[in-house]
């Protein structure tokens, strides 16, 4: 048994950061992650580092939080945030009355902006529709989730900070109407972990409500699926928003060789039973393609979804439910925080930790917002100009990924999931999505013997399945031309159809 001061439940970026501010004030702390860092919403998101644009007309104080904590980011996360810039175009029919009020309500909450004429944005953006009427240019980033919380960890781990992933929590343990402990699955060897602790922290997004339930706890949200698509190419160095009202298909993010492009809303009751409509990627590309004409003959590679725990509202359109957050005290030594957004990750940490000093009537203020990021020299940046100086061994050419940045991952983690290397490295995340790759991955897993050649086969294939469900949705033109090449390797040249 493990004791400690601070439970976390849930590794997305309100979870890691809930670690790093914990570890900055001195706390011991435990955080669990029933898969990898970043595998609920915030490794489903477009990347996008808001400026609060996107808020500032329905929600105008979850758009001051946002602007506010997009210059921290930048600050203390300088080498993990792509500095894009970003554009509201509209369209012709795109309301101007709308216009006013976006332009009236960034002032009001001193989100600068500048009105550029649609000869300008062309200049800054050549792929942009040339029927634009105008732009506003605002300081939106691009920024990868993964690396944020992985950054956040890293604090964590250098102050003595504890961390298991692929660990699920199946039990809340409780003594005297108080939660003292949990107990864990290991997801490898289905062994049980149990740790104590004084306070436990539910930050795990939108399965909050399930974990809440094993304490005998509620916790009402509203889940709400998006979806989004990624293009095998950049096709804008800027951020493009639809200037209008939240709508499926109004953001294109640049993000690493890439552009994401979503996001659709709809409801869903269960967090770990969703899939990708046709009809959503269709919609996300024609509306992107209004934006950015290029969209509609661009290379979709992978199409993909996340669910947003919302604070539940009478509201019928999800886009309408305030990205604000929430921390509930269930008055049993149990928290939990639901609602924000990525970009608000670092604020909700701060006012978590904030809640737990209190209760331990402790007094140490935060950090959070001054202290760089550790370990952005290793994890950050954006990196393809280092990928290319080492072009030795390499087992991703899409994201330039070599063999010593996959041993490195194994020796750091001896993790036996091929999705923790690509996590930690992009690799398979680029125009092949591992098709290329991944069985090179597990070929050195098993050179180090991680795994044996059965499990590393099994790997494979459950690999294969889990790439083919994103891929599905995207498979024309050049998409279906390449998905054919990697079915005849992988059935053909590799025999995978041959079960024992």
């Amino acid at each position: 048994m493990i004791k400690t001061d601070v439970i976390i439940i849930g590794g997305g970026a309100t979870g890691c950061g809930i670690a790093r501010d914990l570890a900055l004030r001195g706390v011991p702390h435990c955080l669990i992650e029933k898969g990898d860092y970043a595998a609920g919403a915030t490794g489903a998101c477009h990347g996008l580092l808001h400026s609060g644009g996107r808020y500032v007309v329905s929600d105008p104080v979850a758009a001051k939080e946002c602007y506010d904590e997009n210059l921290i980011l930048r600050r203390i996360g300088e080498k993990c945030v792509e500095k894009t810039g970003g554009l509201f175009v509209r369209l012709p029919g795109d309301s101007k009355r709308y216009r006013e009020k976006f332009l009236r309500s960034c002032e009001e909450i001193g989100i600068p902006t500048e009105v550029l004429s649609a000869t300008r944005a062309l200049e800054l953006v050549p792929n942009l529709n040339p029927e634009i009427e105008e732009a506003i240019r605002v300081p939106d980033c691009s920024i990868d989730p993964f690396r944020l919380c992985m950054l956040n960890m890293r604090t964590s781990e250098l102050k003595g900070g504890l961390s298991f992933t692929r660990h699920r929590v199946i039990k809340i343990i409780q003594s005297r109407g108080r939660c003292i402990g949990v107990q864990a699955t290991d997801a490898a060897t289905g062994e049980i972990l149990e740790i104590h602790a004084n306070i436990i922290v539910n930050a795990s997004g939108a399965w909050t409500n399930l974990v809440a339930k094993l304490a005998g706890c509620e916790v009402p949200l509203t889940l709400s699926k998006g979806s989004l698509v990624i293009t095998n190419h950049r096709l804008t160095d800027m951020v493009i928003n639809r200037l209008r009202p939240s709508s499926d298909g109004d953001i294109i993010v640049p993000n690493e060789a890439v552009c994401l492009a979503g996001t659709t809303s709809q409801a869903v009751e269960d967090p770990d039973k969703i899939r990708i409509e046709p009809s959503e990627a269709d919609v996300i590309i024609t509306e992107a393609g209004k934006m950015i004409p290029h969209f509609n003959q661009t290379r979709i590679i992978r199409a993909f979804s996340g669910v947003r725990p919302l604070l539940q509202s009478s509201k019928t359109d999800s886009r309408e439910i305030s990205r604000g957050f929430q921390i509930i005290d269930h008055q049993n030594g149990m928290y939990s925080i639901v609602g924000g957004k990525l970009t608000t990750f670092r604020l909700m940490a701060e006012k978590m930790v904030d809640t737990i000093m209190n209760a331990f009537n402790l007094k140490r203020e935060c950090e959070t917002a001054e202290k760089p990021l550790d370990g952005q020299e290793e994890l950050s940046g954006y990196p393809l100009s280092k990928r290319l100086a080492d072009m030795k061994n390499i087992v991703c050419e899409c994201e330039l990924v070599s063999r010593a940045d996959v041993e490195r991952i194994i020796q750091q983690t001896s993790t036996r999931h091929v999705g923790d290397i690509q996590h930690r490295t992009r690799l398979g995340m680029g125009p092949c999505q591992g098709g290329f790759c991944t069985f090179r991955a597990l070929g050195i897993m098993q050179d180090h013997s991680i795994l044996t050649p059965d499990e590393s086969m099994q790997a494979l294939r459950d690999f294969l399945q889990r790439r083919f469900r994103g891929i599905r949705q995207a498979l024309w033109g050049d998409q279906l031309r390449e998905e054919q090449l990697v079915e005849y390797i992988y059935l053909g040249i590799l025999a995978m159809e041959r079960k024992k």
